[in-house]
């Protein structure tokens, strides 16, 4: 545990006892969208997916969770469905789809022919029903303090009105989640040509585990979900396949392990 290991994920997962991980979230890379490293990285593609698929299931801790962030390239003017792909193989394998969170980053418009930019998702995927569940009720509720009943349906159609309840100062998050592009992210960190967004880790760390856990990140890259993880009260564990960010990572914990 609280170890960045320089290594090929597949191997880092082989070495870890089955049923051991509560939760995991990671970033895999995004079709090509990127290029990653000094050549040390394995490439990246669907058999290699399966095969970290397929270790993800045997670590993870029935009621665990992996939160597999993901977006979609944009080739020839439509989207590669590589994310989709990967979603239903996850299922076959029997994850549940526990939630589908959708990332709205805020960023303009990156193509003539689409409305906006394409969104994210964290495809939220437990080993059966989730131990660990934490929402985050961070939403202004514009009636804050007052008194309100309110209209449901019922299965035949007909309305029925709720008990009277005082209505609390801040609701439930919704599942999209809004952020500004990389404003959290510290100038180390945009080094790494993908970082995670810092509140992103942090808000899924936050929802999906208890002070304690061992949170894994398989595509440890410059280190943020194992960071958000120590400043939590959990335990991290990386696997990072180029050295040089694994010294990057390493860096940014230290940094931060000093000023706790």
């Amino acid at each position: 545990m609280n170890k960045i290991v320089n290594c090929d994920n597949r191997v880092g997962l082989r070495s870890l006892p089955s049923d051991s991980i509560p939760l995991t979230v990671t970033s895999p890379p995004w079709d090509d969208v990127r290029v990653y490293g000094d050549g040390a990285c394995t490439a990246w593609n669907e058999e290699v997916f399966k095969e970290v698929a397929d270790e993800l299931w045997r670590v993870t801790t029935p009621g665990g969770i992996v939160c597999w962030h993901v977006g979609e390239q944009i080739r020839d003017g439509s989207e590669s469905g590589t994310s989709s792909r990967q979603r239903v193989y996850f299922l076959d394998i029997g994850f549940r789809s526990w939630q589908t969170l959708r990332i709205e980053t805020m960023a303009g418009h990156t193509h003539g022919s689409r409305y906006g930019s394409p969104l994210q998702n964290v495809f939220v995927l437990s080993k059966g029903k989730p131990n660990s569940i934490n929402l985050l009720r961070d939403r202004p509720n514009k009636h804050a303090g007052e008194v309100k009943g309110f209209n449901k349906r019922r299965r035949d159609g007909s309305f029925f009105t709720t008990r009277q309840t005082v209505i609390a100062e801040y609701g439930l998050r919704s599942s999209v989640w809004r952020l500004h592009p990389r404003r959290q992210e510290d100038e180390e960190a945009r080094t790494h040509p993908a970082p995670m967004h810092e509140k992103l880790a942090r808000d899924l760390i936050i929802s999906f585990s208890n002070p304690g856990d061992v949170v894994l990140d398989v595509f440890s890259g410059a280190g943020t979900v194992p960071k958000h993880a120590m400043l939590n009260g959990r335990y991290y564990l990386g696997f990072e396949a180029v050295e040089s960010f694994c010294h990057l990572s390493k860096r940014r914990l230290e940094r931060y392990r000093a000023s706790m």
